[in-house]
């Protein structure tokens, strides 16, 4: 059933991760005083008029596609508990490898004054912190449910 607090708990971490291809998510200040935006899409000069696209990350941009894909094949597999759990935990990996090369792009790009994160950086981790708490209940729904079946 999609009413159930787990569908709710994942369609709220789907609603964390979408802005993260929109909002910037960190600021680089290079050593000339550049300012460049990075969401997932990719890096973006900031001027006072208008944002210019300088590099692409298709690779994230993807990686990102795939786990709000994942989200919501999660959400529409309520009546296969035991696939569920397992997306879940799949979700939970991307989401961690998601974080972890948003950062390596980030420090790894040359020249940097400095970095500088904008709130929806925090978004990946409420989104795991969301994919944990519907894990707890789709495993208890599949609990209750084995249980009842012994009760027969």
């Amino acid at each position: 059933m999609i009413q159930r607090i787990q569908s709710i708990f994942l369609f709220l971490s789907l609603c964390f991760l979408v802005p993260l291809f929109f909002a910037p998510v960190a600021e680089l200040v290079y050593e000339t005083g550049e300012i460049f935006a990075f969401n997932l899409k990719g890096f973006y000069l900031t001027e006072a008029e208008a944002t210019t696209m300088i590099s692409n990350q298709y690779s994230i941009m993807a990686f990102g596609i795939l786990i709000c894909i994942i989200h919501l094949i999660i959400i529409f597999l309520y009546r296969h508990r035991v696939l569920q759990l397992r997306f879940c935990i799949y979700n939970i990996l991307l989401l961690t490898g998601l974080m972890f090369v948003v950062l390596l792009v980030l420090y790894n790009v040359p020249n940097i004054r400095s970095v500088s994160f904008s709130m929806p950086a925090v978004f990946p981790v409420i989104s795991i912190i969301l994919h944990y708490l519907a894990f707890r209940g789709i495993r208890k729904d599949e609990l209750m449910v084995q249980a009842l079946s012994r009760l027969r």
